[in-house]
């Protein structure tokens, strides 16, 4: 009897590492009914302040200021290159979460950092971000003024990174 508890347990335990943390289950849920509506219709490079809308919706207020002063492209920014918070790499820095090196690995909720996908900036700048969806896909403000947020495959080519956030930054 003990032996069939102690399988049960371990495999409660591992079924539990794999869930994603509550943190993702909120964003995820935040950001779902977006998905084909518009955001800032007009306005081009969106894609930041849309995703701390889903942030600051899912976790709190906060989510509307806070921004790493060394995010993971930092030594890719030239030296008048100011970090702002409306900036696709302003979340992307190891104070926020773990990095997610490869598409395989997101999970629902991650945010997605792609590169050189607009402007002059020097070649592996994260440009803009999203939110991870499961299966390779993830929910994006388009960089574009068309202003649709999209459900689309995560382009390989352009993937720079994703992170998985602090649960303790979900209030």
């Amino acid at each position: 009897m003990l032996l069939r508890f102690s399988i049960m347990a371990s495999a409660f335990i591992a079924q539990a590492s794999l869930a994603a943390p509550a943190i993702n289950e909120k964003i995820s849920e935040a950001a779902k009914p977006w998905a084909d509506q518009p955001y800032r219709v007009g306005q081009a490079e969106q894609c930041m302040n849309w995703t701390r809308e889903i942030l600051t919706a899912a976790c709190g207020e906060h989510f509307q200021t806070i921004s790493s002063k060394n995010p993971w492209d930092a030594h890719l920014l030239g030296a008048g290159d100011e970090l702002l918070p409306e900036h696709a790499d302003s979340l992307a820095a190891d104070e926020f979460g773990q990095k997610v090196s490869s598409i395989s690995d997101l999970k629902p909720g991650d945010l997605v950092f792609l590169k050189n996908t607009y402007g002059n900036w020097a070649d592996g700048v994260y440009t803009h971000v999203g939110i991870a969806t499961g299966d390779g896909n993830y929910i994006h403000r388009m960089t574009s003024n068309k202003g649709i947020v999209r459900v689309q495959p995560i382009p390989e080519a352009d993937f720079a990174a994703g992170i998985r956030l602090d649960e303790d930054l979900c209030k």
